[in-house]
């Protein structure tokens, strides 16, 4: 009970026992010619990506340049930017050249021109491929554009072509396992044919999303995996099957500020400026999180559903007769929706475990 008595307002708790595991799990799945080049704006912290550190993962993803700049300056220097350029933070990409291998991603043509005359900015290139989710990227059967773009990048002198890359968001839609793997498997024929088409430019594969990497065993033609959630994986993720709950290795504490016995609801200190609003639907019904631990006198395991959600407050519906067994100050462990909004909006308020 020591630990959870230091706990005094929302807290994101990572079990660094069971991120390690998930590490070593991801990490084990792979063989020799596919690099694991984990996405960190899940974690977004120092101390998870220390323990990336520790199984010698030093390949790594991010989104933004602020972050590539972040993860620099702790040690990581073969940073890929998994986010299509931004050319108005030209200064700080020549900051970043200056002493990392960074690998910058194109999702159209114009950037291609743009950045390839500007000679401070080298960098590996990556041409982001829409296989169907339709978010960025030059869609999958544009050869046209897709052989200008490698054209330009080949003729530069501060880029260099690597491959293509894609994140196959659409899995996170999808519900079981093997619509999953039918998604995966479609996105990543597309790719493949692409690296057929392209053959004589020698181009590798980087794909990037945490279901279809989880679920997947075969990654013959894949040079490059990038998840990201599987380190703390969430309830978006236990639902669809793609982990088990032992897998997940965050969730928020949350006290209980108030209690209703007449419409059986308690009140948590915890609201979309902790989790965020994104929910699922289990039964027809929102689900903004799962509470799984009940730490008052005594602590038991729980099942149940954050119902609502507004700035600050969570409601959390129980049974007329369990209302009993809970009082003001009381804690309750609930698993998030999705970890990496829950872990960028509690950034400074991580307790690692």
């Amino acid at each position: 009970m020591l630990k959870y008595s230091k706990i005094k307002s929302p807290i994101f708790a990572i079990n660094t026992d069971i991120a390690k595991k998930n590490i070593i799990d991801m990490q084990a799945k792979l063989p020799d010619f596919c690099t694991f080049r984990p996405h960190f704006k899940t974690h977004d912290n120092k101390k998870t990506a220390k323990i990336f550190k520790e199984f010698e993962i030093n390949k790594i993803t991010v989104s933004s340049v602020e972050m590539a700049l972040y993860f620099r300056k702790i040690g990581f220097k073969d940073i890929i930017i998994a986010f299509p350029v931004n050319i108005r933070e030209q200064k700080r990409l020549n900051k970043l050249c200056s002493n990392t291998t960074l690998g910058l991603t194109f999702s159209n043509l114009q950037s291609v021109k743009i950045v390839s005359k500007l000679s401070k900015i080298k960098a590996n290139a990556w041409i982001e491929i829409d296989t169907g989710y339709n978010r960025s990227g030059i869609l999958w059967k544009n050869h046209k554009e897709i052989e200008t773009c490698i054209k330009i990048i080949k003729d530069s002198s501060n880029l260099n072509f690597k491959g293509f890359l894609t994140h196959n968001g659409s899995t996170y839609s999808l519900q079981t396992k093997d619509d999953i793997l039918n998604s995966t498997n479609s996105a990543n024929a597309k790719m493949f044919e692409l690296k057929s088409q392209f053959a004589s430019y020698n181009p590798m594969i980087s794909i990037g999303d945490t279901p279809s990497c989880s679920l997947l065993n075969n990654f013959d033609g894949i040079n490059e995996i990038r998840p990201g959630n599987f380190v703390y994986y969430d309830l978006m993720m236990l639902q669809k099957a793609v982990c088990t709950i032992d897998k997940i290795a965050a969730t928020m504490f949350c006290p209980i500020v108030d209690i209703n016995p007449e419409r059986n609801e308690i009140v948590i200190h915890g609201g979309a400026v902790h989790f965020s609003k994104e929910f699922i639907e289990i039964d027809g019904q929102k689900n903004f999180g799962q509470a799984i631990k009940h730490i008052g006198k005594d602590i038991n395991d729980i099942d149940e559903k954050i119902i609502s959600l507004s700035q600050e407050h969570g409601i959390i519906k129980i049974t007329k007769t369990d209302i009993k067994l809970f009082n003001i100050g009381d804690l309750l462990e609930t698993i998030p929706v999705h970890s990496c909004l829950t872990a960028n909006l509690m950034k400074g308020k991580t307790l690692h475990l």
